[in-house]
């Protein structure tokens, strides 16, 4: 294994707190890839077997960075490799292109992300989330990256980060742009969130962002949590592990009020699912 990357002394800058009760739809400039959109996420249930998830990880049993507050990992075929901080080969998998669902907001065409948080209650349900990295690849290069965080480009194609690069150059992680997510709060108004088994937040990529891949090509979902733990340990990533989803299905769903603040949004892998934004569209490609 790779030396663990430096964990950094981080001040509030670039800040995007998805924490107040209701419904949050936020930018993110991306620092590759364009413009974001993070919003509050609810759907219960959202336990693995409807959640369907492409990628678990959890400090708490592996310390890939060097800290228990602090997570990252990469999507793998699980079966044949684990790496960083993942867990549960099931819920490890590839992920393709053309798995992924279009979800049209405002005429602009997305590909959609949720995370379910496992977060204590309290005042420590929240965590911060400090980097999301997108590759697509023709092949599967993921053993030779393995747990070097230094070698994360090997994936493939950078598609979107969040921040780049993505170490700073004394070694420690680039988190200048985080989102503070409370994952048993800031839906207090729809039933507060309970830790595993409950989304707390969907974001959307753009579509251009994935340029010329091919539907075939794999997608490589890179997630770092709780570096901000260093100065607020409510941030850290504690308690159970995180999941996360694609949107995926082949059903579009549309709401003609386009006032509407909160959508159904049916697909192939949940019995519903709602988010607040605008009307949305959601139809398979690939």
């Amino acid at each position: 294994m790779a030396a663990a990357a430096m964990i950094p002394t981080l001040a509030f800058s670039s800040t995007i707190d998805l924490t107040p009760a209701g419904t949050q739809s936020l930018a993110v400039a991306g620092a590759v890839g364009g413009a974001a959109i993070v919003s509050d996420y609810w759907l219960q249930p959202a336990g693995t077997g409807v959640f369907n998830p492409f990628l678990t990880l959890d400090a708490n049993g592996k310390t890939s960075t060097g800290s228990n507050d602090v997570e990252q990992a990469y999507n793998t075929d699980g079966y044949n490799a684990l790496y960083m901080d993942c867990l549960r080969p099931h819920w490890n998998t590839t992920l393709h292109v053309s798995d992924l669902a279009t979800i049209t907001l405002n005429q602009i065409n997305y590909y959609g992300f949720i995370l379910d948080a496992n977060e204590p209650g309290g005042a420590k349900s929240l965590i911060s989330v400090d980097n999301i990295r997108i590759y697509t690849s023709a092949t599967d290069n993921t053993a030779s990256v393995g747990d070097d965080v230094t070698k994360l480009d090997n994936l493939g194609t950078l598609r979107w980060a969040m921040n780049n690069p993505t170490l700073n150059a004394d070694g420690s992680f680039n988190t200048n742009t985080w989102i503070k997510l409370d994952a048993s709060q800031e839906n207090i108004d729809m039933g507060s969130n309970g830790g595993s088994g409950m989304a707390d937040m969907i974001i959307y990529i753009p579509q251009t962002a994935f340029g010329t891949a091919a539907g075939s090509d794999y997608v490589w979902f890179y997630n770092l949590n709780g570096a901000h733990a260093n100065v607020d340990q409510n941030l850290a990533s504690t308690a159970g592990f995180e999941e996360w989803s694609a949107v995926r299905g082949n059903t579009a769903v549309s709401t003609p009020d386009e006032a509407d603040t909160l959508l159904l949004l049916a697909l192939s892998f949940l019995a519903f699912a709602s988010f607040g934004f605008r009307a949305a569209r959601v139809q398979r490609v690939g």
